[in-house]
């Protein structure tokens, strides 16, 4: 392991698996937040937490960013087996501060809210897809994996749009009529697209488990990564569903371009 002994060094070392940092921030301050047992304190301990999570997420974004200008290597990391892989995490980072920014202020009825959110999504939207169209082509075009050494992260490009599809449901509960239908619907089929793809990836990393037995110690930890995947598909169906059930009786009736 090098010693990083300059800003540079730091600078030039850093990774984007450090999203991972916020968005694991983010889903500590929801839980705190949504936590089913009245405690006051709690609430603003996990409102602490999301401006952390805000923080962290504009530091990694600072650093990444100066990376890339200053070395300009974004291609490099796009081809690297490994690192390209981590990319995904920052959309998934970015979906925490949009479902912070709903569930902690939609009970003070700030009138920008619903708009913000929106606007957020859109743009998280973008990058989800982004991650999960360019980085899946480019392991099958341009990178070299062996099937022994694959393990779960390469779910993690994948996985944003899953993610995103719960972020569109919190967003689509404070809106209403055509708008809340047209979230509701691109949601439905962003977690379609992750999901048919997450369940593929899934089966052949359980055959490359069956062949090769657990990964290496140094990647282990991903051996989890499945069930993040798995239990965020299910909480955004239920989530969508909920949001389904509120909106599409009057909403699609309105939305005549859709037919009859």
């Amino acid at each position: 392991m090098c010693e990083l002994d300059t800003l540079r060094d730091v600078i030039r070392g850093f990774s984007p698996a450090w999203f991972t940092v916020s968005m694991g921030t983010g889903i500590v301050s929801m839980l705190l937040y949504g936590f089913p047992y009245e405690w006051s304190p709690l609430k603003y301990i996990a409102m602490g937490i999301a401006l952390l999570d805000l923080l962290t997420f504009v530091v990694t974004l600072v650093l990444f960013t100066w990376r890339l200008v200053q070395y300009r290597d974004f291609f490099n990391i796009l081809l690297h087996p490994q690192m390209s892989m981590s990319l995904g995490a920052a959309p998934m980072a970015f979906t925490t501060l949009i479902t912070s920014i709903v569930t902690i202020l939609a009970p003070y009825e700030v009138a920008w809210m619903p708009t913000l959110a929106l606007v957020l999504w859109c743009i998280n939207i973008v990058f989800a897809v982004l991650s999960f169209l360019a980085i899946p082509f480019l392991v099958t075009s341009h990178q070299k994996h062996a099937f022994e050494n694959v393990n779960a992260t390469l779910l993690l490009p994948v996985v944003p749009t899953v993610v995103a599809s719960s972020a569109g449901a919190i967003v689509a509960s404070v809106h209403s009529g055509t708008t809340a239908v047209a979230v509701v619907l691109i949601s439905y089929a962003l977690w379609a697209i992750g999901v048919g793809i997450s369940l593929m990836l899934l089966t052949f990393y359980v055959v490359r488990l069956v062949l090769h037995k657990l990964p290496s110690p140094d990647t282990i930890i991903s051996a989890f990564i499945p069930l993040g995947v798995l239990g965020q598909a299910s909480y955004a169906i239920q989530l969508m569903g909920v949001q389904a059930l509120r909106v599409f009786p009057d909403g699609l009736s309105q939305m005549t371009y859709l037919g009859e």
